[in-house]
């Protein structure tokens, strides 16, 4: 199983890769308020320390992930409660819980699809 902490230490290359892209938007994204999600956060580093700052200091995020010690280390590490939670959810789910159906304004997810098998 992947440790959480290890994994941000190497995931260097995603990091440079989600700050290329984010740089290419940045002036769309400081216009980005209201509540988001990022899919497939992990340990949180790169929804905290670099998607986040891009967003207007309004926007709220909730960073979900598969694995439950990756959004356990993600909350205790970088989650606030109010501006950035973390949560554990199966994007593949064919029942997506109530809470997440139609309730968010912008969706963020850089290195989760292609994982996905069926994500109708």
């Amino acid at each position: 199983m992947v440790e959480p902490a290890q994994y941000s230490l190497f995931d260097n290359e995603c990091k440079k890769n989600v700050s290329s892209l984010l740089n290419e938007f940045a002036k769309e994204l400081k216009n980005i308020s209201g509540k988001c999600m990022d899919i497939g956060s992990g340990p949180g580093d790169i929804t905290k320390e670099i998607l986040l700052p891009f967003l207007d200091p309004n926007a709220t995020m909730i960073g979900i992930d598969i694995m439950e010690k990756m959004v356990k280390y993600a909350n205790e590490t970088y989650g606030d409660g109010k501006r950035l939670k973390f949560e554990v959810l199966d994007i593949q789910t064919k029942s997506l819980p109530e809470k997440y159906i139609s309730k968010f304004d912008h969706i963020f997810s850089f290195h989760t699809l292609q994982w996905c098998n069926d994500i109708r």
